[in-house]
């Protein structure tokens, strides 16, 4: 499995910059979203800002996780919260992506099966890591919805 961890790491930069095999990436998505069409909600939903910051929030979970942090967890306030400004809300989430990419890199791949420290879950590094991928894609697309609906 050796360069495993560095195709994991090439994943989640064309999945989040550009040339995402599915269609756009994450930044193209936000691209062209303004303040206040961020807040607009659909019903049912979170706004565009709550999913950016809850994308924020899971990935700072990974960073923390791969530095072996067996206690963090996301809190409660910080699952869906309300940010006041959207253009802190995407500088978060850029500033996201490289520490993610930076502690991915770090990470050894013969440590990619190892259980994640974790209080209340089992599961892989490897699998949180590809889960990661794919709850950035799952948001992706309901913001692309919301956009779809609201513009």
């Amino acid at each position: 499995m050796e360069n495993e961890v560095k195709n994991i790491h090439d994943l989640l930069q064309r999945t989040f910059e550009k040339n995402a095999w599915h269609g756009p990436a994450v930044k193209e998505v936000l691209e062209n979203i303004t303040p206040r069409q961020s807040q607009h909600r659909l019903p049912g939903s979170h706004s565009i800002a709550e999913l950016v910051a809850h994308m924020t929030a899971w990935r700072i979970f990974v960073i923390k996780k791969l530095g072996g942090d067996v206690h963090y967890k996301v809190a409660e306030e910080m699952n869906f919260p309300v940010p006041a400004d959207w253009s802190v809300a995407v500088e978060e989430l850029n500033r996201s992506q490289l520490k993610l990419l930076e502690a991915i890199l770090a990470f050894d791949d013969s440590r990619l099966h190892e259980v994640v420290p974790h209080i209340s879950y089992n599961y892989s590094f490897y699998t949180l890591l590809h889960g990661i991928i794919h709850h950035d894609l799952y948001h992706a697309g309901q913001i692309a919805l919301i956009k779809k609906q609201t513009f």
